[in-house]
């Protein structure tokens, strides 16, 4: 034990990297807090959000040992990859967030301080000024089953004019051996609908078979 910490010693380096994994951290903060920002009236993942707080810290660690090394750079790309095939795809905002965070984590991890913080910077600010200015119509999807000898064209058009702003049909499948159909719709909720009433009149129509309402945004919250 003695001859171990009297042969440990502190190179300039680690230094160097430690000032990097504080920055990194930083930066990863500033990250997520802006993600948080721009997706505040929506849902999101806690987990994702971690993680684009924490991959600048493992970047700023990994850069330096692989940065003068092309087979060790291909390996860590070969993980990267690894990682993404085993991850469900998500929305492409947090793919590119994803990214945004690795290459924060490699600029700092390179020792250029200024270029790392301004890209936060700007990129977080881009990002929650266009998720507040450009406003994205609350498209929802709804799934209704019926019977096969009922026409849906124009079941459902009384309750949706009632309850729906527009509406299209999204695709049309049959199942349970043909005797059931299920049509999917894109609907944009008319603001400040009873949903339960809306399910309750679909059902009446449809003889109390499925009916789902699903919001495409939440399919797509990554699991990491």
């Amino acid at each position: 034990m003695k001859e171990f910490l009297l042969g440990f010693s502190i190179k300039a380096e680690d230094v160097t990297i430690f000032m990097n994994m504080i920055l990194g951290l930083i930066a990863g903060v500033m990250i997520s807090c802006g993600y948080i920002l721009a997706n505040r009236n929506k849902k999101f993942s806690k987990n994702f959000v971690i993680t684009v707080m924490l991959l600048p810290v493992i970047m700023t660690i990994v850069i330096p040992f692989i940065a003068s090394d092309l087979k060790k750079t291909l390996s860590l790309a070969g993980v990267f990859a690894l990682c993404r095939f085993r991850s469900i795809p998500g929305d492409s905002k947090d793919i590119l967030y994803v990214f945004f965070s690795i290459a924060t984590g490699l600029i700092i991890g390179l020792n250029s301080y200024f270029v790392g913080f301004l890209l936060v910077f700007c990129v977080s600010i881009i990002f929650v000024l266009t998720s507040r200015l450009w406003k994205v119509e609350d498209k929802q999807i709804l799934k209704i089953t019926i019977p096969e000898d009922m026409n849906y064209k124009d079941v459902f058009t009384d309750i949706f004019e009632k309850y729906v702003e527009k509406y299209d049909v999204k695709n049309v499948k049959t199942s349970n051996m043909g005797t059931l159909f299920t049509i999917s719709y894109w609907i944009q909720p008319k603001k400040n609908i009873d949903t339960k009433a809306f399910i309750d009149e679909l059902r009446t129509r449809n003889g109390n078979l499925n009916i789902i309402i699903e919001n495409p945004e939440d399919m797509m919250v990554p699991v990491l």
